[in-house]
Order: structure tokens, then sequence, then C-alpha cells
């Protein structure tokens, strides 16, 4: 079926949703339309992802419950045991949230699976949690993640509570390929599901459980308890989900002086006060900052709209400094190497992705440590802590990635915002009752190691041929010769689609062992890298950066370099 048969299928399905109807009806563009209607949504490692509105390739209600139908007929095959067990699903605040999921667990229910439903929006890591607690064969999370607000999307976990892997994903898309009837797909009322018991909803008492499992967090509970009042903390949890468990958390453990940004305390699908609800943004932190100039605070931080990412501003002079996702993580890294005992150190290993700085390697490293690198995606990193736990070998300290994720303790499976802010409080106090900053304490670890200096950039290709067009320039940066950059020779290129290290000087090919994934990483004489990773789901790929230099002001002026010649390259291929 062409686009435009799918396309008169919706046009002609009497029953349509009235407000998609209205949307479709107000499309009038031959170009709109196909863009809407010349394929399914996509659905990748990390679930699906879109826009909102009419058509195959939008979040709607049709599209949801055509994955919902995928989703349950991949329980089926794994047998009854996997259908008794169910899925959990909650939501976050964005438009059309709560419908989904009441959808998808009616749908799962119709094919005779058990559900666990949240009453009410809830973060991704509590998600993650009470798939665990729960025993369940699979989770469910609505959500869009960081992205704005005409996004939505939906996320599927595993029976260990972390993201589906590779295998599970290629499969669901198998499943899905065969699913063309989305118009026709639904299942009796909730409530009628709730009487037979296929619907189970729970309430606020799973915070509780969460926020106990929290307590493992804490490294050092007298003193935050003793102590805490003692951090001034501004909070925003940007209109989305982190409000419940961190003030709940913060009350718990000692950090009683907490406030939250009132403005952006309630739910709002709008995002009303910010242009992007995402923590790495810093615009996202403007109203916490004036809050900060009304009543001064130690910390401000930010947890994007279903709580796994974290943000963080601090001062210095009284000016914010925003601190980027690899400082965040380092400076959980070396407090909580710090809180072990050496002689256990060897114990434990650390997992991080190929695109986060290796400032916290060369911590671990000394320190011990094993590190464990893994692909981007918190999948993967959650796969290494299931693989652990199954070999009984080394233990997990700490996992994170430079797009402001990170997770301490494994009742968790994903990166996890409520912890990382709980534990970062816990580091801030600890500085403060020393007399200095969370800055002073990064400057004394770079002194050790080296300044390390590192940059996002993200490059899109929008429209219908944005995918090929993308697709077509990492093509041609994959058969770039190439042998240096920034007046720096470069030693390796690793290509993860084919699995291959590749020494320019000797010629040399060796094999890598992480899983095939489109990315490219040039790694140079001094150390610093270049990587470009293509989006799964959406027409943009990434650039990664990453430099360092005996001095800041030297580390800048050699990512400066690197970014130029790179760009240069680009324009010429």
């Amino acid at each position: 079926m062409n686009w435009q048969e799918k396309l008169q299928e919706w046009q002609n399905f009497e029953a349509l949703d009235l407000d998609l109807k209205n949307e479709l009806d107000q499309v009038t563009s031959p170009v709109d339309l196909e863009d809407r209607f010349y394929r399914y949504l996509e659905f990748g490692t990390g679930g699906m992802r879109g826009e909102l509105g009419v058509g195959t390739n939008r979040i709607n209600n049709y599209t949801i419950k055509r994955v919902a139908l995928g989703l349950a007929r991949y329980i089926e095959e794994k047998g009854m045991m996997a259908c008794q067990r169910g899925a959990v699903i909650s939501y976050d605040n964005r438009h059309k949230s709560r419908e989904f999921a009441q959808w998808t667990a009616r749908i799962l229910a119709s094919c005779g699976i058990k559900v666990f439903l949240s009453d009410e929006l809830r973060p991704t890591p509590e998600l993650s949690y009470l798939v665990r607690h729960y025993h369940a064969f699979a989770g469910i999370m609505i959500t869009a993640s960081h992205n704005p607000k005409q996004y939505n999307g939906f996320k599927v976990y595993g029976s260990d509570g972390g993201q589906i892997t590779l295998e599970t994903a290629k499969r669901l898309m198998s499943i899905l390929e065969n699913i063309t009837n989305e118009l026709t797909i639904t299942a009796k009322s909730q409530s009628y599901y709730e009487k037979n018991r296929q619907i189970t909803v729970f309430s606020n008492e799973v915070d509780q459980w969460y926020v106990e499992e929290l307590k493992a967090v804490i490294q050092n509970q007298n003193l935050v308890a003793k102590e805490g009042q003692n951090l001034a903390i501004i909070y925003t949890p940007l209109h989305g989900t982190g409000s419940v468990l961190i003030k709940k958390a913060f009350s718990t453990f000692g950090f009683e002086n907490l406030r939250i940004v009132a403005k952006q305390q309630e739910p709002d699908p709008n995002f009303s006060t910010v242009v992007s609800p995402n923590p790495e943004d810093q615009a996202a932190f403007a109203l916490a900052l004036e809050e900060a100039k009304e009543n001064p605070a130690d910390l401000l931080i930010a947890t994007d709209p279903d709580a796994d990412r974290l943000g963080v501003v601090v001062f210095k002079q009284g000016q914010p400094v925003y601190l980027n996702g690899n400082q965040i993580g380092v400076l959980l890294l070396d407090y909580l190497i710090k809180q072990k005992s050496t002689t256990d150190l060897g114990d434990y290993f650390l997992a991080k992705t190929i695109v986060t700085s290796d400032l916290g390697s060369k911590i671990a490293e000394k320190n011990g440590i094993q590190v464990r690198n893994t692909l981007t995606g918190f999948k993967f990193i959650g796969e290494q802590i299931e693989l652990s736990e199954q070999k009984q070998d080394k233990k997990f300290l700490f996992g994170y990635e430079e797009s402001f994720g990170y997770l301490i303790a494994p009742f968790v499976r994903d990166k996890d915002a409520i912890q990382a802010a709980t534990l970062l409080a816990e580091v801030a106090l600890v500085c403060k009752l020393a007399g200095k900053t969370l800055l002073d304490h990064l400057d004394e670890i770079y002194r050790e190691y080296g300044y390390f200096v590192e940059e996002l950039e993200t490059k899109n290709f929008p429209g219908k041929d944005g995918i090929t067009e993308m697709a077509q320039l990492v093509e041609r940066l994959r058969q770039k010769e190439i042998s240096q950059l920034a007046n720096e020779p470069i030693l390796y290129k690793e290509d993860y689609e084919f699995g291959m290290k590749k020494d320019l000087q000797t010629k040399k090919i060796t094999e890598l062992t992480l899983p095939q994934s489109n990315v490219i990483k040039l790694i140079l004489a001094d150390g610093s890298w270049v990587c470009v990773r293509p989006s799964g789901t959406e027409p943009k790929f990434k650039i990664y950066y990453s430099v360092s230099a005996i001095s800041e002001q030297s580390a800048k002026e050699k990512l400066e370099a690197l970014k130029t010649d790179f760009h240069q390259m680009l324009t010429e291929i």
C-alpha cells in the first residue's frame, strides 16, 4: 500500500477520532500529507518517538494501539508465564500521555496480559524500578523525554528494568511489519479489565517503596541528616514528573532547605515557561536563576519531564556556571570512589558510553576500577549490570553518559535524575562543610588528571529526504581518507557499523567487541577525539568532541581547532 492509499484509508474511516479528522481536513499540502503517511513511525531500541498528530508517521491513538498490539504479540510468543507476569505502565505530563497509557493497558489486557497501570504521572526511573518490584515481564513508559511539547513516545523496558535489547527491538519491528490495521484495533473499557483483574491500578504507595530503595544512594546518612539543612537548593521539575519524588526524598534524608520554582512545579504539557524542557539547555534555568537572585542558593538543579536527566548550576563569585554532563558524572564518580575502601575498589566496575569523556576512565583506572565502555544509550549500561550479576564477577559502582544521565544504585536500570540529584546534593554538602564549592573540587580533579573539555553539536536534516541525505553524508565520511585534524595525526578510526578499529599508521585492523551501530569515531595522537552518531529515529546526527590539555585555556584552544577542521572536512565531502 502506497502513502496515497493509506491516506485514503484514514479519510474514509468513519470512526476516526474527531480531533484527528479535523486536523486531517486542514492538511492540504501534498508534501505534508506524504510525510504523514509514507511510513509508520519508526520503532527502534529506544521505542517509538515522534510528533503528535494525524497520520501513520505521527504519534496518535492509532499508532500507539498498533505498537501496543505488537508488544502484546511479542509477550504472547514468550508463553503463559510472560503473560501472567505482565507489564507495568506509567506516563509523563505530555499531551495525550494518560490516554495513550490507558489505551496501551487495554490493548495488552485484551490479549490476556496482566497490567499494572499508574494512576497518575510518574518518572521513568520509577517505572524501571517498578518493573523489577512487580517481577513483570515488560514495562512501558509514555514519554518523549526532553523533546519539545509537540512530541510524545512509547518506550519499552525488559524484565530487568532496562530498555529493551537490540534483539528484542528487532523482533518487535518484525512483528509490527505485519500489523497494518491500526484503525480497527480496539479493546473493551478499562473498568471491564479492572473488574476482571487484568488491570491493577497502583497509586502513591509505590513512591514510598522507591524512596526506601533510594537510601542506598546516600553514602553518609548521619552527616546528611545532621547537616543537610545547611545546603540551600533550588529545584525545577520543568513542569514534569520529578517534583513528588525529589521533595519526598530530600525531606526524608535531611535536605530540608529545598525550594521549588513555583511557576514550573505543576505539570504542564505545553511547557509554557520554557522554550525547551531540557536541563541540558541553559535557558531552562532562567526562572531558577531569578529565584536565586532573590534568595541565593548553593545549588540549582533541574530534571527533564520524565526525570531521567539532571542538569546543574553552581555559582562562582555570584555568577552562574552550568555544569555539563561529563562534569556532573565525574563529581559523582570521584565521590563514590572516595567512600569505598581502597582494598575493595578492584571489585567494582564503571560503565560509560563511548561518547562520554575519558576523564572518568582515567579516574577509575587509577583507582583499580574496571572500565566498561558501551554504545550510546543507557540500555547498554543496564546490560552490563545484568551481565555482572549473572557472572557474579564485578560489582556495579556507577554508570553515566554525557547527555546528563546517571545511575548509582541498580534497583533502577535506566538513568535516574532523582538518584543523581540526591547524591550530588550530598557531594555539594560535603564540599561546603570543607569550605569549598563543587567548582573548587572539580578544579582539583582537573589539576590531578588534566583539563578535559567537551562539546556536542547537532546537525539536522529536515524533510522527507532528510534521513537519506544524512545517511549519504555519514557514508561519505566513512569512506573518506583523512590523516589529521587540528595539526594532530589521527591514530585510529573506529567504525562501529562494521565492528572494526583501524590503525591509520600501521593499517592494522582489529575487531571491536561492541554491538553493531552506525557510529564513527576518530582518535587523535594526543587523546582527543571526534565522534559522529546518526540518530536511529530522527533525521539528525550528533557530533561529539573531546580534548584534554595541561590547562583549561589550552584545552579550549585545542577544541576550537578540532571543531574548525572537522567542519571544513564535512563541507568538503
